[in-house]
């Protein structure tokens, strides 16, 4: 009997080490299951010709990026009472990180400012996103190609 509760501890202890080694990996996955996706067809396709949704005006300088070199972006929000919007995106096909560009007010409902996309080993890139002023959402996607 007391073979049998030193074999259980030892399997109980190599358990533990097991889960301990791979717990951040484990995290991470249900960290991604539990991410929502922004499915591209609901999103606002930003280009360089104008986008509305929710009656917010969005247009970037060119129709797709390049990345590393700066992109300007012009956003019109109407009954915003906020100074700075916040553009987040995620990579579609790969994990890129979470890149947070600022827009800052120009006048009463034009925001400004500059996005820059990180380097990636695909030639071709699709980002979603939100962009938001604290109180409303708008969803974004745009193309970034080497």
């Amino acid at each position: 009997m007391k073979i049998l509760s030193i074999v259980f501890n030892i399997l109980f202890v190599a358990a533990l080490l097991l889960i301990g080694f791979f717990f951040s990996d484990m995290t991470n996955i249900v960290k991604n299951q539990m991410k929502s996706s922004i499915a591209i067809e609901d999103t606002c396709q930003l280009s360089s010709q104008t986008c509305t949704q929710h009656g917010v005006d969005i247009r970037l300088q060119k129709d797709i990026l390049t990345p590393l070199e700066p992109s300007s972006i012009t956003v019109k929000w109407p009954n915003t009472h906020s100074e700075k919007l916040l553009i987040s995106l995620q990579a579609v096909d790969m994990e890129m990180g979470d890149p947070i560009f600022q827009l800052t007010k120009t006048n009463d409902n034009t925001f400004e400012g500059e996005i820059l996309l990180p380097i990636c080993t695909q030639d071709t890139m699709m980002w979603t996103g939100t962009l938001t002023d604290g109180n409303l959402d708008v969803t974004i996607s745009l193309k970034a190609q080497q």
